[in-house]
């Protein structure tokens, strides 16, 4: 890897760029996690925990 100085601007894009992608990851493991639950229980779940 180079050792290659970026901008503050630079690092903040990239900071909020993955901390974009990890909520839409987040927010889609939630959706399966409550269907897999209501899969096997039939009823939906009261709280669902992903982090």
């Amino acid at each position: 890897m180079d050792k290659i100085k970026i901008t503050r601007e630079e690092a903040l894009r990239r900071w909020n760029s993955a901390k974009e992608t990890k909520r839409r990851m987040v927010e889609r493991l939630e959706v399966l996690a409550r269907e897999s639950y209501k899969d096997q229980t039939g009823e939906y779940p009261v709280e669902v925990e992903v982090w």
